[in-house]
């Protein structure tokens, strides 16, 4: 019956939608395209794929969808523009538009509408989402996807261990890992994506810098800080655990989208990755765990810290080889509007959309969490999300990639002293922060 009435109150709720979009006005437009082409992420077309037949529907506008797996975006994106390929839209993911927006690579919004409508537009997104496609004043998408990483554990195995709820800190499940090794339940506690040259590496330090209070940089962004006390202590338990055998040596190897099977197989007692683990987790075509998979905000060092999760996701951004700038931006607002947000929920558990109202207690009925079971720790994830440099950061490749991983690797290896390796990356970062800026 609670099923019933949400999917009532869901159809209502898009018709509702899909009335407001036909009245919008279509003066002062110029003479509309004859299609419209998107660059989308592989999973798109389910997620957004209402919103952009509303739009075809209201305008007669065919839309083009052009699908990619994430790996193969970036390249396929900036290929296209340097060749100067006709598109319109591009999924640009959080960590791109500092340097596609630098490169003129993409439009910012305000050279299409007013500040004031990009305002009202912006009103319905949490604000960390809008901060996520923003930068050097600019913000060149709306907010499509929030993705969080979210920490996974084993219900069946921490029950057989003897834990009648989750523990509470970090260290502690670091403890109940052991646990589950030393009786041969898991090979190891957890499998993380510790890459050098590689965003998983960036992604997974970022947890653990935050975890222990630390941050990539001051507040006015004119200094780095990740070499501070905060950031010796997180690189160094992360060593420890890696050269006790709680993580794999492999790790250094292997990808964050490469190493969630093992924990599907159950091997292990928790993972900490992106919340797309979680329908491959209740697969049973995929998992071994369809019924025991537990999910949290990822626990902090103390027991009063309030967790954190780093975000990522992206937003469709304008293409300067678009078409029309006035028209995909009108595609634009169609794509994240309700009908696309509703669309990231039920691919993602009930996580990830962008619209704030969702995860308020006046949608709960609307929500189950039998149906959408990741809403709720969605809802406290993004009280306390926070970003990695890419955010900001014009040449985060470079830093990236040959600046702060390999100093983490070499340090993860041994070849070089913790402190010491932090030290050199932030020499060779500060340096180039002060010639080149953000």
């Amino acid at each position: 019956m609670v099923k019933k009435l949400s999917i009532l109150l869901l159809a209502v709720l898009l018709v509702l939608g899909f009335s407001f979009t036909q009245v919008q006005a279509v003066e002062d437009m110029p003479e509309k395209p004859d299609e419209l082409s998107i660059i989308a992420l592989d999973i798109d077309v389910d997620q957004f794929g209402e919103g952009v037949e509303i739009f075809e529907e209201t305008y007669g506008i065919e839309v083009e969808w052009m699908e990619y797996p994430y790996g193969e975006l970036h390249g396929q994106i900036s290929t296209s523009i340097a060749g100067g390929s006709t598109f319109d839209l591009y999924m640009m993911s959080n960590s791109w538009h500092p340097e596609f927006g630098q490169l003129g690579m993409a439009v910012p919004l305000t050279d299409i509408v007013s500040q004031e409508k990009l305002d009202e537009i912006n009103e319905k997104f949490f604000e960390a989402t809008v901060d996520n496609m923003t930068s050097h004043d600019e913000q060149w998408a709306l907010p499509g996807t929030a993705a969080t990483v979210t920490f996974f554990y084993n219900k069946a195995m921490l029950e057989e261990l003897g834990y009648e709820e989750p523990p509470a800190t970090f260290p502690e499940w670091l403890e109940a890992g052991r646990e589950a090794m030393e009786q041969d339940l898991a090979t190891y506690a957890f499998f993380p994506g510790w890459l050098s040259a590689h965003e998983d590496g960036m992604v997974q330090f970022d947890i653990m810098l935050k975890m222990h209070g630390g941050s990539w940089m001051n507040e006015d962004q004119t200094e780095w800080t990740f070499n501070s006390e905060a950031g010796v202590e997180a690189l160094t338990l992360m060593k420890e655990i890696l050269d006790e055998g709680l993580v794999p040596r492999a790790a250094l190897e292997q990808s964050d989208w490469d190493n969630f099977h093992y924990f599907l197989a159950g091997d292990q007692l928790f993972e900490i990755n992106w919340n797309f683990v979680y329908p491959q987790a209740v697969d049973p075509e995929r998992s071994e765990i369809v019924d025991d998979i537990g999910y949290m905000v990822i626990p902090g060092i103390e027991e009063d810290d309030p967790g954190y999760t780093v975000l990522g996701g992206g937003g469709y951004a304008i293409s300067p080889t678009t078409r029309s700038p006035e028209w995909a931006f009108r595609l634009l607002d169609y794509m994240h509007r309700d009908e696309g947000a509703l669309g990231v929920m039920e691919e993602q558990g009930g996580a990830e959309a962008t619209i704030e109202k969702f995860y308020t207690e006046e949608y709960d009925d609307m929500f189950p969490s039998e149906d959408y079971p990741l809403r709720e720790v969605y809802g406290d994830q993004m009280e306390n999300a926070g970003f990695r440099p890419g955010v900001y950061l014009t040449w985060y490749s470079e830093f990236r990639d040959n600046i702060f991983t390999p100093a983490m690797h070499r340090a993860l290896l041994g070849e070089q002293d913790v402190e010491e390796a932090l030290n050199e990356a932030y020499e060779e970062a500060q340096e180039m922060l002060e010639a080149e800026g953000l």
